[in-house]
């Protein structure tokens, strides 16, 4: 490729302009990147802890997550950040990008756990002693410590949020944390009963419930009691865990925290995994001066590339511009001068090979009407002819001339059909019904119906197609191209000549073979087979009412099957078609 090359110096200045747009994005992407992941990471240090809490007080009081949206967008705008909220299995639950309408954006890697579930009171780890006078239950030493005895069979006081049992083994570590676990699950119950579902409780101390809201809503409070003091199951659960802890070590605060945990892990909300990163609210403002400048330079180049071009292609496009007015008025032979190796040359000339086709196609309508018109001009001038004969009474009516006249106006019939046909061939309209046919069966079933014409014209014919060669196909337009080359077969045979039709299937193509013994055509016409109203034998070809058309019906019909159609032939020996298709 010279240098001088269209293309190379629009690929250059395309080149120069891209790299220059790429390197400043970069500088640009990278400068406010970095700023901005300074600005999320100071905001997110700095923030991080008041969002935690408030989140986890949000669930501490509700033991649910529904509403979660309001206070993460509140956050979000307060804090300048993106928050990000998913569960422990990897499942976003709430994203502050997606609740302001837009796609969520970057967050850091680390996540910070935010567990909702309320902690165990401290004054029952410190009180954490056998209580006085209880024996523990007969066990393996070491097993079961003796609050537990009491854990199993006392079970819960009805009243949760009475004053405690004057029993002192409630007093037990134990005890008092099975209380503050049933107080907290039976709070969240007594809180939706009073306020509704999207009711949360007014503090997390124990027992979580106000003493106004436990006088005024005694029914509530009772209700909510009653339910989890009746739940076995759940206290099963919690008791469970305290023994199998406490059978694998003395009993301690460990295992009273442990069955805490289980316990207010069924009401409370469940633990989730905080996200942070940077809200995506760079401006424009925020471009500097370096930035700037590389904008204003990228404008000067691509300005300046674009008057280079504009300046280049102008004239020889003002050219084609006036050649291609004057074709579309007619002006067949005009043309625009294609001089260097550049693409608007090549341009040029291909617009200079276009107006040469195009004047080509009109030469070859007018002949074809000029083709047409000699085609019908003698038989026409023979009817109206005899018919002036009639009409004077010069020439006697009789049956042959009336036949005679009746063929005449047949061959006339034919000539405007097969015209018609080709029309639509060329002009594609020529409807095909392709559907899987035996090449085979279609030769078998053409000759047979040609077998008469050849017997009449005592021509032999033999049929040479041992097996099947399927294709795609039409089969009513492929019986119309045999017809068309066994006609013309027959017609160009001498009497006790031999016409042979061969079906094969060779290197993965179906031939077709049609071979005659008849008069053969002059190396010099084969190149003109296909052409209109051509004929190798005009005389004989009139006396056989031939239009001159069908060979070139045939010809487009193959061509639209994508397919091919060879002829040689030998004058005085006989000519061979063969009609090659790709196998589907």
């Amino acid at each position: 490729m010279s240098f001088r090359s269209f293309r190379l110096r629009v690929f250059l200045l395309v080149m120069i302009v891209a790299v220059t747009a790429i390197g400043a994005t970069a500088w640009l992407t990278l400068s406010l990147t970095s700023r901005e992941v300074r600005l999320s990471q100071r905001a997110a240090v700095e923030h991080q802890t008041a969002i935690v809490e408030a989140v986890q007080r949000f669930g501490l009081l509700r033991g649910r997550w529904p509403g979660l949206d309001r206070l993460v967008a509140q956050l979000s705008r307060d804090t300048g950040l993106h928050i990000q909220l998913r569960t422990q299995d990897g499942v976003v639950l709430v994203d502050s990008d997606n609740l302001d309408g837009r796609t969520s954006g970057p967050v850091q890697g680390t996540a910070l756990g935010i567990d909702p579930r309320p902690a165990l009171s401290p004054a029952i780890t410190r009180t954490f002693d056998a209580p006085a006078g209880a024996a523990p239950p007969a066990a393996a030493p070491g097993a079961v410590a003796a609050g537990v005895k009491y854990l199993l069979t006392l079970g819960l006081p009805e009243d949760l949020f009475g004053p405690e049992p004057v029993d002192r083994a409630y007093g037990s570590p134990p005890m008092l944390m099975l209380r503050q676990a049933a107080q907290y699950r039976a709070a969240l119950i007594a809180i939706r009963c009073i306020e509704g579902d999207g009711a949360a409780l007014s503090t997390d101390r124990v027992p979580y419930l106000t003493a106004v809201q436990v006088s005024g809503n005694r029914e509530c409070v009772q209700r909510a009691s009653t339910k989890v003091v009746a739940d076995t199951a759940w206290l099963g659960e919690i008791g469970n865990v305290y023994i199998r802890c406490t059978q694998k070590s003395e009993d301690s605060p460990d295992c009273v925290r442990a069955a805490f945990t289980t316990g207010v892990s069924a009401p409370a909300a469940v633990p989730l995994q905080l996200y942070l990163g940077a809200r995506p609210d760079t401006g424009f403002g925020e471009l500097r001066q370096p930035a700037l400048l590389g904008t204003a330079g990228l404008v000067l180049v691509a300005l300046a590339g674009t008057a280079l071009i504009a300046r280049r292609v102008s004239l020889p496009v003002r050219r084609l511009t006036e050649a291609s007015r004057l074709l579309a008025d007619g002006r067949l032979d005009v043309r625009v001068p294609a001089t260097g190796s550049s693409e608007l040359a090549r341009l040029s000339e291909s617009f200079n090979a276009m107006a040469e086709a195009v004047q080509r196609s009109e030469e070859r309508q007018r002949r074809l009407i000029a083709d047409v018109a000699h085609e019908m001009r003698t038989p026409l001038s023979n009817l109206r002819g005899y018919l002036e004969g009639l009409s004077d009474g010069v020439v006697e009516p009789s049956r042959e001339l009336f036949a005679s006249l009746h063929e005449e106006t047949l061959l006339q019939r034919r000539i405007l059909d097969d015209l018609q046909v080709l029309a639509l061939a060329e002009a594609g309209d020529l409807g095909y019904t392709f559907a899987p046919l035996d090449l085979a069966d279609v030769v078998s079933g053409g000759a047979t119906a040609h077998r008469a014409v050849a017997a009449e014209a005592g021509v032999a014919m033999t049929v040479d197609a041992p097996a099947p060669v399927w294709i795609e196909g039409d089969p009513d337009r492929l019986r119309q191209v045999l017809g068309n080359l066994l006609t013309n077969a027959i017609r160009y045979t001498d009497a006790g000549g031999h016409v042979l039709l061969r079906v094969r299937e060779e290197a993965g193509e179906a031939v077709l073979t049609v071979q005659d013994t008849g008069v053969g055509i002059a190396p010099g016409d084969l190149q003109r087979v296909f052409d209109r109203f051509w004929r190798a034998d005009p005389a004989r070809q009139r006396a056989t009412g031939g239009t001159g058309l069908g060979l070139t019906i045939a010809h487009r019909i193959v061509t639209d099957h994508g397919g091919r159609i060879e002829v040689t032939s030998s004058p005085g020996v006989g000519t061979t078609f063969k009609v090659i298709f790709c196998r589907r």
